[in-house]
């Protein structure tokens, strides 16, 4: 796969319990074993952060961490704001943690009470700021509308909504894909449509309806819905999985713009 684009940014979103932070997952198994590119993951998810455990890649330090220590040396004034501000960069490279396969940085859990908003907007530009150091990004967002919203991921160039076969799941993807069209600068937009079995006519037909162009089925996998019961990093699953081996036959038409 050579792409036309440099740095590619993609972003994963869709409803919760679909499946998002997997796909993510098998499509990173994918392109670290499968091509020469520099990649990075960000965990985006300050709910759920489960990223990390599924790639075994656990960064010491989060984003919301390096916020909440400008706060307070803002604040004790044991920094100036021109020192801190001189030295975010930095603060945002050394959190980033690195394996021989891929990088990852986490935006992390809040400490305390309230609004990720905060978090969210630093997101925005961190992603701005560090994207032109790697190949692809590939972004695990939180479940729904909200970091769309905020244009967190505004600049992205691919924007994957997973789906599974249930209708709320396309509906709530007919609403992520109508929010990207405001607030996102996305260059192409598609489905991946999860954990299929049976007769799914009418989810495609729904899909059809929305213009939402389905990229790929991934089926259910028992393989991966072992895995994930017992808790094992997906990243070391099998590349006999079905799963791994559908988004490998696809990874050309997911990551085309």
């Amino acid at each position: 796969m050579e792409l036309k684009k440099t740095p590619l940014i993609v972003a994963i979103a869709g409803k919760g319990g679909v499946g998002k932070t997997i796909v993510t997952t098998l499509i990173a198994k994918v392109i670290s074993t499968s091509c020469k590119y520099k990649l990075l993951l960000i965990d985006a998810d300050p709910t759920h952060p489960h990223l990390s455990q599924m790639v075994k890649l656990v960064p010491e330090i989060s984003l919301e961490k390096i916020r909440a220590d400008l706060i307070d040396n803002t604040i004790s004034k044991k920094e100036d704001f021109q020192s801190l501000a001189e030295t975010i960069d930095f603060k945002v490279y050394n959190a980033i943690k690195e394996s021989k396969d891929f990088s990852l940085f986490s935006i992390g859990q809040p400490e305390g009470p309230g609004c990720f908003c905060p978090s969210n907007m630093l997101l925005r530009k961190v992603i701005e700021s560090i994207s032109s150091d790697f190949d692809v990004v590939l972004i695990d967002c939180e479940a729904g509308l909200e970091q769309i919203n905020r244009m967190v991921i505004h600049s992205v160039d691919i924007l994957l909504i997973v789906t599974d076969i249930s209708l709320r799941s396309v509906e709530t993807a007919k609403s992520i894909s109508e929010s990207a069209k405001k607030f996102t600068n996305y260059k192409r937009i598609g489905i991946i449509i999860n954990r299929v079995k049976g007769e799914i006519a009418n989810i495609l037909g729904k899909l059809g309806e929305y213009e939402l162009p389905v990229l790929t089925l991934i089926p259910e996998d028992e393989l991966l819905t072992k895995f994930d019961l017992e808790g094992k990093p997906i990243i070391d699953i099998s590349e006999n999985s079905i799963s791994f081996q559908k988004i490998k036959e696809t990874i050309n038409n997911i990551l085309e713009i």
